[in-house]
Formats: C-alpha cells, structure tokens, sequence
C-alpha cells in the first residue's frame, strides 16, 4: 500500500475520534533539504555530500488530550496530543527526479493560551516515527526507510470569517533516515563509504479547527 493511502486512513481513522475534541486538521507546503553523505564510492576530489531541495505538501491531523468525556485532564498551560501526517515531496536533479513520500506519528505538546510576548501565537513541539518511501535519482524502485522526526511550530488564529481557521507561521523540523543507502551510481542502491542523511524542513500554511 502506498504511504499516501497509509497517511489517508490515519488521518480518517483520527478525524473521526477527535470530531468532538481539542483537534484540527492541516495543509502545509514543505521546502525540505535532504542531505546526503557517501552518495559516492570512489569520490575522488569530488563531493561525497548531496543536498537537494526537495518541494510539496504536508497534510495531517491532530488531537490534544485535553478531556475524556466530562473529564478535564489537568495539564496546566499544556495540553498533550497527538499527530498523524503525510508528505509528498519531489525535486529533479541529475536530469531525473527524486521523490519523497513519509508517513509519520507523533506525541504533541502545545500551548492552551498563548505565551507571554509571543504575539497571540500558540506554540508546539512534536517528535515521532514512521515510514520513508524514497527513490533517488538514479534507481527504479523505492527503498523503505525507518523514519523519525521532531518539529517545533507556532499556530496564529485568524479571526472574522475565518475564525475556524488558524496560520500556521512557521514550521521546522528536523528528522533522518535509518539504514537509507544514500550512494547514486551503484547498482545495488549504494555501498559508498561513511554513510549519511539528515532532513531540514520548512513548512507554513493552514490548520481547520474541528472542536
């Protein structure tokens, strides 16, 4: 099953659980730099590194614990939850293309309120794992990779006709590949010495407020 249809049914399975709670459900737009290292098996006086630019979206849900029927969980200013996403992710280099294509699960932590000098905004930090579908430039087929991640995000609520609607400012996050063969110009998918990877990613969009 594909990693798009696997986020699909996490997020259906999540949005119906959380219909009545602290949830919200998102579209992001993701600029990601996927470095690279051993990319290479005899690289000579050339780099051993490769970092492309990858682009596409993050689609997602989430929900914070902060009732269980007509119990209030005391947290204080915190409210505990959890995310389910999607990415899709692509970028040509070499002449062909590299895609990308995670589905991940994560524990949340955001704010109730927003903080002191934050300027309305609601910030959160997550960190999870799941699945990494990659192909790089060079292969026929897919390699599927052992992926974890952590992000730190503010939210902003809009307001008038939009109050369902929350700006989500930034997004970064930082993950990496386990046992991903990064080399490209080996017919096994890569052997090359010292091998690598770690993602930096910059998001920002739209969260809708389902409680």
């Amino acid at each position: 099953m594909k990693l798009r249809s696997i986020a699909l049914v996490l997020t259906v399975a999540l949005a119906s659980a959380a219909a009545h709670a602290q949830s919200g459900a998102y579209l992001l737009m993701d600029a990601q730099q996927f470095t690279q290292e051993g990319v290479l098996v005899n690289p000579g006086t050339h780099s051993n590194t490769d970092r492309p630019w990858l682009f596409g979206p993050t689609y997602g849900i989430y929900y914070d614990f902060t009732h269980y029927g007509t119990h209030k969980f005391k947290t204080g200013p915190l409210a505990l939850g959890i995310d389910a996403r999607g990415d899709v992710l692509r970028a040509n280099i070499y002449g062909s293309q590299i895609d990308r294509e995670d589905g991940l699960f994560s524990l949340r932590v955001a704010a109730k309120r927003p903080f002191r000098y934050s300027y309305g905004t609601y910030p959160y930090l997550q960190g999870g794992f799941g699945i990494g579908h990659t192909r790089n430039p060079v292969r026929s087929y897919y390699n599927n990779n052992f992926i974890y991640q952590a992000s730190l995000g503010i939210d902003h609520p809009l307001h008038g006709a939009f109050k369902k609607f929350d700006w989500r400012v930034l997004e970064a996050s930082v993950g990496s590949l386990a046992n991903y063969p990064t080399g490209y110009f080996t017919g096994n998918g890569g052997v090359g010495p010292n091998q690598s990877n770690y993602m930096l990613t910059i998001s920002t969009g739209l969260v809708f407020r389902l409680h």
